[in-house]
């Protein structure tokens, strides 16, 4: 059996700490055990104690880009006990900002990794479970760009080219693992199709940045989703409660919001 196990999210369940921020543990049905994203601080590390899960044994770490909120709780992991590998797009490292109202401020990695390895395309964790970087970014096709900046001016704009996803199969059928979702969810679909050869998914977990998204590109999100026969929806973080009710309402299929402690078994 597959499970994903959502070590920290925006809300919580059953007492468990939330944060903006998202850390996920996935299993295969073979035993692959991986970690993805270790959300913005520590509490990921205490509700997966409570959880009983063990991030200190997982095989690895798989990280989906390089904000704070996906990857600030790695050095309380690295004091955990954690020595596997650390697999992540080049650019993981790279200083980025982000606007809030009227200042810009530094979003990027806050501890840069000393050790990772570089991932460049499609990388098998286990048999059953794939990370997937360089996803490209179609013309015409939204990506979840705004207010995100490769210099502290707020000159130039970050595309976080660093953004990625895990495939996860399982025996309902493949799962599309999210962190935050930047390159768009049609072109992340649309390079799961080309590169990956999938057509059809049985679930989609993960954030789906869709909190600032207008009408037009919630229309091309639900599309995409209906043209691959998505049959269950868990999204959480950074999707936006909006975009949560509009694909619930318009999509025929089980929909779910993540939260922490929330434990999928597929």
């Amino acid at each position: 059996m597959a499970r994903i196990s959502i070590l920290v999210d925006n809300t919580g369940d059953d007492g468990l700490a939330s944060e903006w921020g998202l850390a996920m543990a996935l299993e295969d049905d073979a035993g692959g055990f991986w970690l993805w994203d270790t959300g913005a601080s520590p509490r990921f590390l205490d509700n997966a104690q409570a959880m009983g899960v063990d991030p200190a044994r997982a095989q690895g770490l798989a990280l989906s880009h390089g904000h704070y909120d996906h990857t600030g709780g790695i050095p309380a992991l690295l004091r955990a006990g954690f020595s596997g590998p650390i697999l992540a797009h080049a650019g993981v490292n790279r200083p980025r900002w982000a606007r809030h109202k009227d200042k810009i401020d530094p979003v990027g990695i806050p501890a840069p990794l000393e050790r990772f390895e570089a991932v460049s395309g499609a990388r098998q964790l286990t048999p059953d479970l794939t990370l997937v970087t360089d996803i490209p970014r179609l013309p015409g096709l939204p990506q979840s760009l705004n207010n995100l900046f490769l210099d502290p001016q707020g000159h130039t704009q970050d595309p976080v080219a660093d953004d990625a996803f895990v495939l996860l199969q399982t025996h309902r059928g493949p799962v599309l693992v999210l962190g935050c979702c930047h390159a768009g969810l049609e072109n992340t679909l649309s390079c799961l199709r080309d590169r990956l050869g999938i057509q059809r998914l049985y679930g989609l977990v993960g954030g789906a940045h869709l909190h600032d998204a207008d009408q037009e590109r919630l229309d091309g999100a639900l599309r995409a989703l209906v043209e691959c026969g998505v049959e269950y929806l868990c999204l959480g973080h950074c999707t936006g409660q909006a975009a949560m009710t509009h694909l619930a309402c318009a999509l025929d299929c089980r929909v779910e919001p993540l939260c922490s402690g929330l434990v999928l078994d597929f």
